[in-house]
């Protein structure tokens, strides 16, 4: 497994681009298509809104890592906090005809991604997040 991108952000929404940059570098050096690492890109963003949004509530001096690595053709994502507890059932997508704001994230990921799984998380981490997608 090769180790594409291992780095600590704040858990804010100022940091989203600079998320979404050094995802894309990421997925141009493991070989993805334009077309592939954008839907990595936008996956990966809805992710961290995610942990930014529910998992601390946007408090303050918050932090979560991203670590991207290529395993054999797959691009494998792990998004790590130590914000609120959350397990697979925390991501059900909502209805599309639920007419509401917001909601619709955890289906973009799904749609977007091969996989998207909780998992257990490392030591010193509360949750991880793995997101995996074929490169092509």
């Amino acid at each position: 497994m090769e180790t594409l991108l291992d780095q600590n952000f704040a858990a804010s929404t100022g940091v989203l681009a600079a998320v979404r940059a050094a995802v894309r570098a990421a997925c141009q050096h493991a070989g993805n298509s334009e077309q592939c690492g954008e839907q990595v890109v936008l996956a990966i963003n809805e992710a961290c809104m995610n942990v930014i949004q529910h998992a601390y509530r946007f408090a303050d001096g918050q932090h979560f890592t991203l670590r991207l690595a290529v395993d054999d053709a797959v691009l494998v994502a792990h998004l790590l906090d130590n914000g609120l507890p959350v397990s697979d059932v925390d991501l059900r997508p909502r209805e599309l005809d639920e007419l509401r704001p917001g909601g619709l994230g955890v289906r973009f990921m799904r749609e977007l991604m091969d996989s998207v799984a909780y998992i257990e998380a490392p030591q010193g981490f509360t949750n991880c997040l793995q997101l995996t997608k074929r490169i092509y």
